[in-house]
């Protein structure tokens, strides 16, 4: 008996020693009725003026795009008007996992983003600063740095994985975020397919915004699953 008492007694030591592993989590389906707008805010890029938003489906969100527009048209001159992004409406910190299932119709772009503060444009909208794009296309996965320099965007390609993906076709990617003790600095690595890849992202701030973006072309997203360190409501809209 007294032996009984003992492993329930370290079982339990040890379930509490991962508690704080584990962390918060926020989770949702896109499908109707299944997730709150509210928890969630829509962000414009800065390189547009468009402000784009979601159309609900059955069991997933598609981004809004031009009907008239060819899937060409929404690779290049049109790719503006696919543009729709949004953010959980609280900062995140500490080593965090978030990821989403989503699919393109044609060649590309359904995204992961991480973001740092929020600022807004001249009509007081919400506008991305400093970001990083996880874009996911026939062709692989790339990993944008954005940033505003002398007051213009500008970005540069931080990581890339070349390997086919499919149009119509499901996809969870999922992007991890760590800050590594010994001076390493924060570091992403992204997983889809089977497939995995990292880099360092040194100029990520400690406390962070994630999401999920839709451009250039028809994107539809499925889920949205997040588990950070810590999840700080007061941290919203900051």
């Amino acid at each position: 008996m007294q032996k009984r008492r003992s492993l329930r007694w370290m079982a339990a030591l040890l379930l509490l020693a991962a508690l704080p592993l584990l962390g918060e989590e926020f989770t949702c389906r896109f499908g109707r009725g299944q997730w709150q707008a509210t928890d969630w805010v829509l962000v414009k890029s800065p390189r547009w003026d468009y402000f784009g938003g979601w159309v609900q489906q059955v069991d997933h969100l598609m981004n809004e795009h031009p009907a008239d527009a060819t899937p060409k048209e929404m690779l290049g001159k049109r790719a503006a008007e696919t543009y729709t992004s949004m953010v959980y409406k609280h900062k995140v910190s500490g080593k965090t996992t978030f990821s989403a299932t989503m699919l393109f119709e044609d060649r590309m772009a359904p995204e992961l983003v991480i973001a740092g503060d929020l600022g807004t444009d001249a009509q007081g909208r919400p506008e991305y600063r400093e970001h990083w794009e996880i874009v996911l296309y026939d062709e692989g996965i790339n990993v944008w740095h954005h940033e505003i320099r002398d007051g213009k965007p500008f970005w540069r390609k931080a990581a890339y994985l070349k390997t086919p993906f499919q149009p119509g076709v499901k996809y969870t990617m999922e992007a991890l975020v760590e800050f590594p003790s010994g001076g390493k600095g924060p570091q992403l690595s992204v997983t889809c397919d089977g497939k995995r890849f990292g880099c360092l992202v040194p100029t990520l701030p400690e406390t962070f915004f994630v999401g999920v973006t839709a451009c250039e072309g028809v994107n539809r997203f499925y889920d949205f699953k997040l588990n950070a360190a810590k999840i700080d409501p007061a941290e919203e809209n900051k």
